[in-house]
Parts: C-alpha cells; sequence; structure tokens
C-alpha cells in the first residue's frame, strides 16, 4: 500500500524527520508524565534513534538522501543545545553536546561507507553506540559498583561490561537483515574496540568516537 510513498528518497526523508520527532516529543512526554529521569529519556532517544539506522540502510537509495535527515538534526539540537528546548534530550539537565555529535556522526557515517559498498558498517557504528552506550550509561549509574579510572576519566566495570555485550548484541542483530548472515567475529572486534573507546572520553565525545571506530572496525574485519 505504502511501497510508491517508500521508494522516494525525498518521502523517506519526511518520514526520517517524523519518526525523529515523534520519538523526541513522546519521550518528553514520557519523562514529564512519569518523571522518568533525564539519563533515562536521553538514553531512550538515542536507543530508538540509532534503531533508524537499519531502515535508513534498507529503503533509501541515495547516500546524500539518507544523510538529509541526520544533518537537520545537527541543527535543531545545536539550537536545543543552545535554548535548552528539549529536556529529554539533555543531559543532567544541563545539555551535552553529544546530542549535536549524534546525529553529525550518523550523516558522517552514511556518506562514508556507503560509497564504500558496506551500509552494514554504518548500522554498525550506530548500533553500538545507541545500544551499547545506553546500557552503559543506565547500568553504570545504578549498579556500577566497581570503578576504574582512565586517562582521568572514572568509569564502572558493570557499565563497560554492559557496553560490551549490548553493543555486540545490538551489532549482530542490526547488521542481519543487510547481510543475511550473522557477521559473529566483526561485531565482536566492533563492539570490544568501541567499549575502549567509550571509557576514556567524556563531554559527548564518544557519540563521535564510539560510532567511528565501530564501523571502521567492522568495515575491515567483514566478510
Amino acid at each position: 500500500m505504502f511501497d510508491w510513498f517508500l521508494k522516494s528518497d525525498p518521502n523517506l526523508v519526511l518520514l526520517s524527520v517524523l519518526y525523529i520527532v515523534a520519538v523526541v516529543v513522546v519521550s518528553e512526554g514520557l519523562r514529564k508524565a512519569l518523571s522518568f529521569p533525564s539519563d533515562v529519556s536521553r538514553k531512550m532517544v538515542h536507543v530508538l534513534v540509532a534503531v533508524w539506522a537499519l531502515p535508513t540502510a534498507l529503503l533509501f537509495e541515495s547516500p546524500w538522501w539518507a544523510a538529509l535527515g541526520p544533518a537537520i538534526f545537527v541543527g535543531v539540537n545545536a539550537l536545543s543545545y543552545k535554548y535548552r528546548w528539549l529536556d529529554a534530550m539533555e543531559e543532567d539537565g544541563k545539555g551535552s553536546p553529544g546530542t549535536i555529535y549524534f546525529p553529525l556522526i550518523f550523516a558522517v557515517l552514511i556518506l562514508v561507507f556507503w560509497n564504500l559498498g558496506s551500509r552494514a558498517a554504518m548500522v554498525a557504528g550506530i548500533y553500538a553506540m545507541g545500544f551499547g552506550d545506553a546500557a552503559a550509561s543506565v547500568i553504570g549509574r545504578r549498579w556500577g559498583k566497581h570503578t576504574y579510572h582512565l586517562l582521568g576519566v572514572r568509569k564502572s566495570y558493570e557499565g563497560s561490561l554492559a557496553m560490551f555485550v549490548f553493543a555486540f548484541a545490538g551489532i549482530l542483530l542490526g547488521t542481519y537483515p543487510l547481510q543475511w548472515t550473522f557477521q559473529v567475529v566483526p561485531a565482536l572486534g566492533a563492539a570490544l574496540t568501541s567499549t575502549l573507546a567509550e571509557a576514556p572520553v567524556g563531554e559527548g565525545k564518544d557519540n563521535l568516537t564510539v560510532p567511528a571506530v565501530a564501523a571502521i572496525v567492522f568495515f575491515f574485519l567483514q566478510g
């Protein structure tokens, strides 16, 4: 019924924007109605935005059109970061440039790996961030009892383990529909290196390092 709509890249950009807007509005509504902690609502947005990487890879024909949706939200999130429009997207009510970095790296990975013939690597990078980092944050903050410091950044072993497990699962399952095979070794390599890339960085910079490292490692290890 909707085949005609899904075959048009401009229509898909509109669908992408509407999906992200719906995710943010629902997350903001739940945060206010149910008094969700800001980190939970923020990571909910991360996960649901990351999920869109797979439909992007499956439906779009042109990488330029595919990258337009994330590029739009680089500007939107920059304004939200400056003017504090949406607390559901901000960290601890303070705001974080990570909300800008995430759609930025999303667009960059589309343009780079699409043209290299590996949409799966793009999905791997975004899923490592969306699922792995969200798990690391939520689990680490609540149950992270055993801590360590790496390059001056405090992390927990529980959070890092959650990062690895959820990044691996997300990458393994998320890339399967693109290749119809489970890329176990690439997923393991991407999950491990993205966990290491997440540990020593702060101030939202992991939104750049984690997807980039995961995508690059997956690309070189894939069969």
